[in-house]
């Protein structure tokens, strides 16, 4: 196996948990609006994606409990 561009993993909410952090130390208030979860994640997927990092889940935040809803939107963008 060769090393790609996508070698590294990195869980989603761990960046956006990261960037948070980041905010906070800089002065600025980060708010996490609920009805915004979808757009932040799809958010920090796309920046690992485009730093060559494959954007992972925890599992506490990939388990379908909702029938494959969020599977599909992320996956496919159903």
């Amino acid at each position: 196996m060769t090393d790609g561009p996508f070698s590294k993993h990195y869980e989603i909410h761990a960046l956006v948990d990261d960037v948070a952090a980041l905010l906070a130390d800089r002065g600025i208030t980060p708010h996490r609006e609920p009805d915004r979860e979808q757009q932040r994640t799809r958010g920090a997927s796309a920046l690992l994606s485009g730093l060559g990092v494959i954007p992972t889940l925890a599992p506490e935040h990939g388990l379908d409990l909702d029938g494959s809803l969020h599977y599909d939107a992320r996956i496919h963008g159903d």
